[in-house]
């Protein structure tokens, strides 16, 4: 049997200026995401890579309850998640990359780039943004959505899906042992019934730090973020992928991976 893997766009080998990645969400996971982020530009550079430009999207404000569980400090409190986070980031980094203070549409073409990355808690988002990227073609190069990477978690499980936008086919290798996968289904299409997971009782709604730790483990952002992290570094450094993501369960001490 032919090992099945999945070959990155032609746009990413020897791109000419960084790939443009969108995260839309600066909670738990997206924030703790930036960094992971930041560390990928870091390494690619020094391959001779041009690196990767982040824009990132929320207009919530740090509350006290989000110190210590995402990438905020007491003295953060009160700022806007988005442009706090990023800051921290460009400062560490000397990069540049824009934090905005905005509730994102899905019709908004500013969330168009290389990789989107959604870290948010509702089905509805997700659905319509599935169904606006069906229809998405070729734009300038740092437009052209070619992948989205969505993240969703409980208290102690989660899971991370990259899924194709614009594919670009690729012929079947010659003489190998090898399949290559263009379409990876994203997170709607592997469950068309998202909107049931869509509850207070799997989403939680308490509003203090010992509600928000009973409803969600403390580092299963970090370990979600870690792995995701690894993939697409795997994808920008090597251009290939085996896996599109994973479902992870820390009570358990298991990770599945979603084949391509």
């Amino acid at each position: 049997m032919k090992t099945r893997i999945h070959i990155a766009p032609n746009y990413f080998y020897n791109p000419t200026h960084p790939i443009t990645i969108s995260i839309i969400g600066m909670g738990g996971t997206g924030s703790l995401m930036l960094p992971r982020l930041a560390r990928i530009d870091y390494a690619l550079r020094q391959l001779g890579h041009p690196g990767i430009h982040v824009h990132s999207f929320d207009d919530d404000t740090v509350e006290s309850y989000n110190v210590g569980r995402q990438l905020f400090t007491p003295c953060d409190v009160g700022a806007v998640k988005s442009v706090r986070a990023v800051t921290k980031v460009n400062h560490a980094f000397s990069l540049q990359w824009k934090g905005e203070n905005k509730k994102v549409n899905c019709q908004n073409d500013q969330i168009l780039s290389n990789i989107i990355i959604t870290c948010v808690d509702n089905a509805e988002f997700r659905i319509k943004l599935a169904e606006r990227l069906k229809y998405e073609t070729y734009h300038n190069d740092y437009r052209t959505p070619y992948y989205w990477l969505d993240f969703g978690n409980g208290k102690k499980i989660g899971q991370f899906i990259l899924g194709t936008v614009i594919q670009d086919p690729k012929e079947q290798l010659i003489n190998t042992d090898l399949q290559v996968i263009d379409k990876l289904k994203n997170i709607v299409e592997l469950f068309p019934n998202l909107q049931e997971f869509d509850t207070e009782q799997i989403q939680g709604a308490g509003c203090s730090y010992r509600d928000k730790l009973n409803e969600q483990s403390l580092f299963i952002n970090d370990v979600l973020t870690a792995n995701a992290g690894d993939m697409i570094f795997e994808l920008l450094k090597n251009k290939r992928l085996q896996i599109h993501g994973k479902f992870i369960n820390l009570e358990t001490g298991r990770a599945n991976p979603i084949p391509v």
